[in-house]
């Protein structure tokens, strides 16, 4: 483990190396995350997660992403099938306000590890595989590359209320079709959460949004403020054995 702490940094610094040309842009994303607890094993997780632009503002995704997972024994171990459906505002310009619109189909799987290291802070680190069909002019969907993703969080519980996060993603593209783009983006970010009940929490969060895209020499730099509501929905009491 101690192998991607160092490397992901590197990973994230590997793109600035010879870049050309950076576009800097600021967004705002709206989410709804829902928890489903169906057992002490099951969970189904939703998502809807609304992305503008700012200044000018335009959407640029929406997405819906539901997963089914399972925890898996008591180290903090847990695996996940997903399947997202994500709505691009092309191009990715916010001063082009006359603009069309891509869908996306995304299978994914997940295995995650929560880590505690103390009763407040804990490590989470995140394995990701998404595959990407991209709709074409005749409505078929055809795969366009597969992507495998690295997350790493340490989260802080201030209080019973208040949460800080801090997390760094990369993102790696596997496919013939990619010439450039190999590394494809790396996202860092600070959060704090907000929970005045149990079972719901506000989340006010910073993302940096550092993406290569497959022109090679042309980068994208994002400032996102993201703004979450997290909503745990009980169906049933577990009981305690």
């Amino acid at each position: 483990m101690k192998i991607f702490l160092i490397v992901l940094p590197l990973f994230a610094l590997t793109p600035l190396w010879g870049q050309k040309e950076v576009i800097s842009q600021k967004q705002i994303w709206y989410k709804y995350n829902l928890r489903v607890p169906l057992s002490e094993k099951w969970i189904i997780r939703q998502e809807f997660d609304d992305r503008n632009f700012i200044d000018p503002g335009r959407q640029s995704q929406f997405l819906s992403r539901t997963h089914l997972q399972r925890n898996i024994g008591k180290k903090g171990w847990n695996v996940a099938l997903g399947f997202a459906y994500f709505l691009h505002s092309l191009p990715q310009d916010p001063e082009v306000q006359d603009y069309y619109n891509q869908n996306e189909l995304r299978p994914s799987f997940e295995i995650s590890n929560l880590n505690q290291i103390n009763s407040r802070l804990h490590l989470h680190h995140r394995y990701w595989t998404e595959l990407r069909f991209f709709q074409q002019p005749d409505d078929a969907y055809t795969l366009g590359t597969v992507r495998i993703r690295y997350k790493l969080e340490l989260e802080y519980e201030l209080s019973e209320k208040f949460i800080l996060r801090v997390f760094d993603e990369l993102h790696i593209n596997l496919s013939s079709n990619i010439t450039y783009n190999v590394f494809d983006q790396n996202r860092l970010g600070a959060a704090v959460m907000y929970s005045p009940v149990k079972n719901v929490g506000f989340e006010l969060m910073y993302i940096n949004w550092f993406q290569q895209t497959p022109k090679g020499d042309l980068y994208y730099n994002r400032d996102i403020l993201r703004v979450a509501l997290h909503h745990t929905l009980q169906l049933r009491k577990h009981s305690k054995e």
